[in-house]
């Protein structure tokens, strides 16, 4: 295996982990909304709340896209009362593997925003929000997608070799030389020169 390969190999065990982490932790909300709430949270209102946090995450992918995904998040957690540090205490006790803060960080918002879900599309107040944390500081299973199969919900995950973490690497902008600015300014100049002519005559 040349280097190259062992560094691609090591960096796509890391995201392999971060994605099986990050279903992990949904998955023990879904229980514990099952466990806490069984009345409302049946089989079928889990598999939905499973739909619409899939439809939420490709809405603020969007979001994401214009570098306004963070500031809504927030936003959206302050409406709701959902707290970082007890998302953040959630994430580093059940995925004690996850070691990067910013992969850390990159867990407790998709945390945060199955919690806000929770809150705005499926009408768990204060009291109920209080409820459901208490039950997710409760021990949590280390392999929650085994229990969740009484749902008819499975999840297979792969192995690292399916995971490339290429694709998730932005684009490099191509750098802007002198030689480029110096065009564009000029054309800038020349563009307004005729406008004012325009307008002048």
């Amino acid at each position: 295996m040349t280097n190259r390969k062992i560094k691609d190999f090591h960096k796509n065990r890391i995201l392999y982990n971060c994605m099986t982490e990050n279903v992990r932790n949904l998955c023990r909300i879904m229980l514990a909304l099952n466990k806490t709430f069984p009345k409302q949270f049946y089989p079928k209102r889990i598999t939905e709340w499973l739909s619409a946090y899939k439809e939420n995450c490709t809405e603020t992918n969007k979001l994401d896209a214009i570098d306004a995904y963070d500031y809504k998040l927030e936003q959206w957690c302050e409406e709701y009362g959902i707290d970082t540090q007890w998302c953040t205490e959630f994430v580093k006790r059940n995925s004690p593997s996850i070691r990067s803060p910013q992969n850390i960080l990159v867990l407790v918002n998709n945390v945060k925003l199955a919690l806000v879900q929770t809150c705005s599309e499926f009408g768990l107040g204060d009291k109920r929000l209080q409820e459901l944390k208490a039950a997710l500081e409760e021990e949590q299973p280390r392999e929650p997608e085994k229990e969740l199969a009484k749902f008819g919900l499975e999840y297979e995950f792969g192995s690292v070799g399916e995971v490339d973490y290429r694709r998730l690497v932005p684009e490099k902008k191509q750098k802007v030389n002198y030689a480029d600015l110096k065009r564009g300014y000029e054309g800038l100049a020349a563009l307004k020169a005729y406008q004012d002519s325009i307008i002048g005559g």
